[in-house]
């Protein structure tokens, strides 16, 4: 289905529709957003980008590298809804990394 077909249902058929994926973490939780990219096979929230797998403490800390940069762009433009997006962002990917770490630090 293209991405303006998904956007045209409801969230509770998206979620029907994602179950025919198969077993899909964190579906009961998920946004229309979410849902539309998870079907329309774009960027998944459950933190892939292209490569298969989750991402590595190196992907993290360049995601978060490279949000950094964004928030300081906006923040010259003063764009402050734009720069809680990108600190919302940064707490988001530095929680996936704390948790990389206690997993990596486990034996």
């Amino acid at each position: 289905m293209d991405a303006d077909a998904l956007k045209k249902m409801t969230v509770a058929e998206l979620r029907e529709e994602a179950k025919k994926l198969g077993d899909v973490k964190g579906l009961a939780t998920m946004k229309k957003d979410g849902l539309v990219a998870l079907l329309s096979g774009g960027a998944t929230s459950g933190g892939s980008h292209g490569k298969s797998g989750p991402l590595t403490r190196g992907d993290l800390k360049q995601k978060i590298r490279s949000l950094k940069k964004e928030r300081t762009a906006a923040l010259q433009k003063v764009q402050r809804a734009k720069v809680d997006e990108f600190n919302t962002a940064l707490r988001r990917y530095r929680r996936k990394l704390r948790r990389a770490a206690r997993h990596k630090a486990k034996p």
